[in-house]
């Protein structure tokens, strides 16, 4: 059975409760918030949210990456070029896809900020752009040097 939008929040809710409030990579003025969930390719793009790191969360609308690794890596073709999403497998979510964002969300000063990011940076990868390279990849430093251009 395919993850929703709720499930990943409320599961990430819990592993701040329970493991990761206390600890010093935390950013207290932010809260676990899925932002900006649509669909794509017959699964759900967004991004998640959490006081500890923001990451591109790719849900399965299919059973598509059942029987693939955790940690391994699957290519996607977004509009803005084509990007790198980690095999994710959880207990109670199933397998989904991750994108690292941010590592840390420490210097974000509250949720309304990182809110916008999170929401200019899907903007920014559901959008056509031309190439940055051959293989027309959507470098890290392009989306950040095109979120903070605007």
């Amino acid at each position: 059975m395919p993850t929703d939008v709720g499930q990943l929040t409320e599961r990430y809710d819990a592993v701040y409760r329970e493991q990761m409030q206390d600890l010093p990579i935390v950013n207290r003025h932010l809260e676990v918030e899925a932002v900006g969930f649509t669909a794509f390719d017959e699964h759900e793009l967004g991004v998640l949210i959490t006081p500890w790191f923001m990451n591109l969360v790719l849900l399965p609308g299919t059973d598509d990456w059942r029987d693939s690794a955790q940690g391994s890596i699957i290519e996607r073709s977004l509009p803005s070029g084509n990007c790198e999403f980690t095999v994710c497998r959880d207990d109670s979510l199933g397998t989904y896809l991750t994108a690292i964002l941010f590592r840390s969300v420490t210097d974000f000063p509250d949720q309304t900020t990182a809110r916008a990011i999170a929401e200019e940076t899907l903007e920014v990868l559901l959008t056509e752009h031309a190439p940055e390279s051959d293989d027309n990849r959507m470098s890290r430093r392009a989306l950040f040097s095109r979120l903070w251009d605007t």
